[in-house]
């Protein structure tokens, strides 16, 4: 077929896609009930697999950096900063979430505004890479 390293930049490609429509997911959990208990574990459930997909994303990036042999650069940097800023982004939108659950009517409100914030921040962080990466490939910005 091909190299492992575009083997593995290719399965690193459908899973950053998967996590978009994770994300999308995501997004739309607070808007399916008006039920406080349902929406806290659904939302459990999705921070389970966006997780997950997260995890699966960094190890596929970490396979492909040790078949190409490569140095550490800026934009490798960058993409760890991202994985663990876009894990926390999504641990405080769970607690954010959570401690409003006795409230049903300021929950659901709260729970629907953090979940958009949220997920629109973890897909800016996404697009923002890919973005970098993508000038970075047409040697729009230097690679350091």
């Amino acid at each position: 077929m091909f190299g492992e390293f575009e083997e593995m930049i290719f399965y690193h490609a459908v899973l950053l896609k998967l996590m978009l429509a994770v994300l999308v997911v995501g997004l739309i959990i607070p808007f399916l009930s008006s039920d406080c208990a349902k929406t806290v574990k659904r939302t459990r459930i999705y921070m389970f697999v966006s997780h997950g997909t997260l995890s699966m994303i960094a190890f596929s990036g970490l396979i492909a950096f040790v078949f190409a042999d490569m140095s550490m650069t800026l934009s490798i940097a960058v993409m760890i900063v991202a994985f663990f800023a876009m894990i926390m982004l999504e641990v405080v939108k769970y607690k954010k979430i959570l401690k409003d659950r006795t409230n049903s009517e300021r929950c659901m409100k709260n729970a629907r505004v953090t979940a958009v914030v949220y997920t629109l921040l973890n897909i800016a962080i996404i697009a923002g890479l890919v973005v970098y990466k993508i000038m970075e490939a047409k040697s729009a910005v230097p690679v350091s």
